[in-house]
């Protein structure tokens, strides 16, 4: 850990106790820093970004990035999840927004934060979540890292296309055996019954051969659009991706400065992937894991923490925050 950032274990509490890290400024005393609440992406990773072997170390990378800018930060277990009370399986989108509110004010009220310039950071779903979170509890900043404006419910749409297009144009024997047994017909039809499904029940928990499906949150997401939240956010925003990212459509990021009414800026980090990091070469859209972990000793995209650390000096640290 570098010598310039100090890290406190905290406990959050809301509906359920939220497990969380803060880093501040180690020189830091009696003075009141700005800060940044990290809202992470999908899946059951951990506070810094760590998940079963595939120890990104994403958040906590970014973390400490931007303590050592003079930035206390928050990052936290979601509910249900390693240190976190809850259950996993039961808890919704509205969960996890309510989670991100009793964040936002629990670090706008530590005594070393200006609450003034507090900014929401939220990486692939924390995309989505970022915006609801600030309708309900305003920051002076919002950060969407691979995300941008669209729903859930269309990204996986996006994603299950764009592998099944993959499928559908490979060469050679195994190519035609898929296009002959028309695995991408028989793959569409059923994703759209398991989407039936989803969306005729009202359980919080389903089963699918065998398998426990978080059902509430998957129905809450695919009944949301984040548009309809983008429009009400006012105050500076920036929005990065990477032109190796293969999990959310860039797309998405460009429509967000088309929503937003604040001041908005757009990047896309050329050779970027998901997780922030570079990559020269080719990326299997079926398969992206095989690439994060090669990039795991990486540090993070050098342009991309740039591009994050000129914006926040510029909206949030000086004059026009």
């Amino acid at each position: 850990m570098s010598t310039k950032v100090r890290e406190e274990a905290v406990s959050i509490t809301g509906e359920y106790k939220l497990a969380g890290t803060l880093t501040i400024p180690a020189d830091t005393k009696d003075e009141q820093c700005p800060a940044v609440l990290i809202i992470p992406g999908t899946g059951e990773s951990d506070r810094d970004g760590n998940k079963g072997g595939l120890d990104m170390n994403l958040y906590r990378d970014i973390a400490h990035v931007l303590t050592e800018q003079g930035f206390v930060t928050l990052r936290f277990d979601k509910r249900g999840t390693h240190q976190s009370e809850g259950d996993k399986y039961k808890r919704g989108l509205w969960d996890m927004v309510d989670d991100g509110v009793t964040c936002l004010q629990f670090l706008k009220q530590h005594p070393n934060v200006d609450a003034a310039k507090t900014v929401i950071l939220g990486h692939s779903e924390g995309t989505i979540i970022g915006p609801a979170v600030h309708v309900k509890e305003p920051a002076a900043g919002l950060i969407l890292l691979n995300g941008g404006a669209m729903s859930l419910k269309d990204i996986v749409a996006w994603q299950r296309e764009n592998a099944l297009r993959i499928l559908e144009e490979q060469k050679g024997l195994k190519g035609w055996l898929v296009r002959t047994l028309r695995v991408g017909e028989k793959a569409r039809k059923k994703n759209e019954a398991f989407d039936q499904k989803l969306m005729n029940s009202s359980a919080a928990v389903m089963k699918i051969m065998g398998k426990k499906l978080p059902a509430k949150w998957m129905r809450e997401h695919f009944l949301y659009d984040v548009s309809a939240d983008l429009v009400h956010v006012t105050c500076p925003t920036l929005v990065i991706t990477g032109s190796k990212d293969v999990q959310a459509p860039i797309e998405s990021v460009n429509r967000v400065a088309e929503l937003v009414k604040g001041d908005t800026e757009t990047h896309i980090i050329e050779n970027m992937t998901h997780i922030l990091k570079q990559w020269e070469g080719e990326i299997d859209g079926l398969n992206p894991l095989k690439v994060y972990r090669q990039q795991l000793s990486q540090p993070l995209d050098e342009a991309f923490l740039r591009v994050m650390e000129n914006w926040l000096e510029q909206h949030v640290k000086g004059e026009t925050a």
